[in-house]
């Protein structure tokens, strides 16, 4: 007697079983598991909101019942897709995605942090007792430079800023042997030294906010080390010229502080017939002792996190444009967009453009991604 073999469980369904069902027991037809697969597919398919999900569903009914086997054969609305979410806390959806596709920080690896507002995500409506009033929510994302992968983002609360919510990252990632890279807001002493406590690096861009010490790195830099990097493309020439120095004399006692860098950037380009040259130098500190390549690597990494994160989630995925503002729904959504990408780079994508339309196209593209077939 043969007997028929049993159903291989499908990993992206299979992360979100721990996660209890806080619905009513009364008219339930779907599985939490479910709803939270289809929606995670759905926005790595570069559907923007409910009802561009609605439409994908319908479209790829037939495929996805075959594929997924819910019961009596039938997918689960976009609204009951809404319902679930809105339920759900954003960490237990970003813990869950964890356990499917995990970015797991190596020793010496960059972490880009920095926050990012969603735009679209605030709720003036006062008189809703569902989602009372709120500013737009902002979330700190940490990059990891060498790999194009993004982190779980933190939540900075509307009563704080991204200056206190960086320490609370750090502590949450519990990593040791990176360097955190931030811009010039988060360069802070409380910041760097609890980075250099836990065992970890710093490198941090040097603005006006710390005015004495940026004046006074400007005044006595004195360069001991060079490495030049030439770049042409999109009708401009750039030359960067990074300096660094191991000379502290006449700085200011800074936590961990070991190397001192100076960018020289050269730009130069054709507007209305005439050649124009834009030139900026920018100041940076960090705990290393590494060569002027390495940090030069770095830094541009860092600068990365603009074009190959924020930027892409804006334009490519929309995430400017959302009006999604209940409860938790814009952190989900916003976890989604962060999957997508990374399961894109993982693929081997360079263009996300590119890729969120091939998976928008064809289930061929969008499945093997997520380990399916």
């Amino acid at each position: 007697m043969l007997v028929a073999p049993l159903p291989q469980p499908i990993a992206i369904v299979e992360a979100f079983s721990d996660i209890a069902d806080k619905r009513r027991d009364k008219g339930k037809r779907h599985e939490v598991a479910l709803c939270l697969a289809l929606f995670t597919l759905a926005v790595a398919a570069g559907n923007q909101g409910f009802l561009a999900i609605g439409d994908w569903l319908k479209i790829y009914r037939e495929e996805l019942i075959k594929l997924l086997k819910p019961e009596k054969e039938r997918l689960p609305s976009y609204s009951t897709i809404r319902r679930v979410l809105l339920t759900l806390d954003y960490q237990k959806y970003s813990q869950a995605l964890g356990k499917f596709f995990k970015v797991n920080p190596q020793k010496g690896e960059t972490i880009a942090a920095d926050g990012k507002v969603l735009r679209g995500s605030y709720q003036l409506e006062k008189d809703n007792p569902n989602s009372p009033s709120h500013p737009s929510i902002m979330l700190v994302t940490g990059y990891l430079v060498e790999r194009g992968l993004i982190l779980p983002p933190y939540e900075v609360e509307s009563k704080t800023n991204e200056i206190k919510a960086l320490p609370e990252f750090i502590q949450q990632l519990a990593l040791k042997g990176v360097v955190f890279a931030f811009d010039a807001i988060s360069t802070q002493k409380k910041t760097c030294a609890l980075i250099v406590e836990t065992e970890n690096d710093y490198l941090g861009a040097l603005k006006g906010n710390q005015g004495n010490l940026h004046k006074q790195v400007k005044a006595n830099f004195s360069p001991q080390e060079s490495y030049v990097e030439v770049n042409k493309g999109h009708g401009r020439i750039e030359k960067r010229v990074v300096n660094i120095s191991r000379d502290l004399s006449g700085i200011p006692d800074w936590p961990g502080l070991k190397t001192l860098i100076q960018v020289q950037s050269e730009r130069r380009y054709s507007r209305g017939g005439k050649e124009r040259v834009e030139q900026e130098t920018r100041y940076y500190i960090t705990s290393l002792e590494a060569s002027a390549e390495d940090l030069a690597r770095r830094i541009r990494g860092y600068w990365g996190v603009e074009n190959k994160v924020h930027y892409v989630r804006d334009v490519t995925q929309g995430e400017d444009a959302s009006r999604v503002r209940m409860n938790d729904l814009p952190h989900l959504f916003a976890i989604a967009r962060n999957l997508a990408l990374n399961l894109y780079r993982n693929a081997g994508f360079t263009n996300m453009a590119q890729a969120q339309r091939f998976c928008r196209f064809a289930l061929d593209t969008l499945l093997p991604i997520f380990k399916m077939k």
